[in-house]
Formats: structure tokens, sequence, C-alpha cells
């Protein structure tokens, strides 16, 4: 849960209120995005498991030997452990889409919640960094998400302004705080 607000906000927002396009072509605006967003279950405070595993790591242009080292540094992936108090998640997920990072303007061609299920696609452009497409699916549950993160980057600075990556992260609810 928490790692899916730190890939949306590795995306950046200069205009929040900018609408994207949903599959019906209807535009949707930042207050759509967290209506839909507010649909999620609300996670139960306690003690949270996430694992972030980096599934695909495709970056021409990089040195073989350096794609190499990133490729087993990231395979291994990365299990954190957080707590979630009760004033956390009280907000759930509606207010996750708020100040997303700086610098980009970005919009929503696609946001999607039906029962848990998460279908999204955020389209993010910036004069310096060049353009990334990032699509999330997966479940979110009150005690855990199951979550893919495909992201397109390109027309950025190298080595790695041209970039696909796809990881796999899962949270899941451990127990009570400590």
């Amino acid at each position: 849960m928490v790692c899916l607000a730190l890939v949306l906000a590795a995306c950046g927002s200069k205009d929040q209120n900018k609408a994207g396009e949903s599959p019906s072509g209807a535009a949707k605006s930042m207050d759509e995005v967290k209506q839909e967003a507010a649909q999620l279950q609300r996670p139960k405070p306690g003690q949270y498991t996430q694992k972030v595993e980096i599934t695909k790591m495709d970056v021409p242009g990089m040195p073989s030997e350096a794609a190499e080292q990133m490729k087993t540094m990231m395979a291994k992936g990365q299990v954190n452990q957080f707590c979630l108090t009760q004033a956390e998640a009280d907000k759930g997920y509606r207010d996750m889409f708020d100040n997303i990072g700086k610098g980009r303007e970005c919009s929503y061609s696609r946001f999607d919640v039906d029962g848990g299920r998460l279908d999204a696609q955020m389209d993010c452009k910036s004069n310096d960094q060049g353009r990334a497409v990032i699509q999330l699916a997966g479940t979110v549950t009150a005690e855990g998400s199951d979550v893919t993160v495909q992201m397109d980057m390109s027309g950025g600075p190298a080595p790695t302004g041209e970039m696909k990556m796809a990881m796999h992260m899962t949270t899941q609810r451990v127990g009570d705080c400590k």
C-alpha cells in the first residue's frame, strides 16, 4: 500500500486537475480519480510486510555490465515492514493521489475500481525527464494488496531515458503494530 503510493509519486503531477480519458472516452478529473480510489476497501491498522520484486528491467543503451548489476541487485526483491496507524487507515486510498510528486504533468487515461480490483494507467510527461506510462493492475483488500506495476519510460536523459520495467508488489497484514 505504501509502495503503491511511492510508485505513483515517482510519476509526479504538476496539474492535479488535468483530465485523462477513460476507456469510454469520458474525461476523468483528479476528483473523479479520488472518488474511484475511495471505493477501495480501507486497510486495517496494523503491522504489514511488503514485498517488491522487479520482474522486468530493460534499459537499451545501458552498458551490459551495468545492466546485469542492476538486474541482479533488483532480482533479490525488497521486503519492508511498516506499521499502519488507525489514523492512516481511516484515510483509506482517497487522499493517496494528493500531491503526487512534483515537476511533471500527469493524467489518467484509465482509473477503474471494481470490487477491490484496481486497473489504472497514468500518463506523465516532463520537459527534462521525458514521458512515462505507468499501468497498475491488481487487488486491494482490508488486509493487503497484490499489484503489478508496468512502467514504460521514453525521451528522458541517459542511461534510463528509455526503460521498460515491471514489478510485482504484495502487502500483507501480519498482526498488530509492535
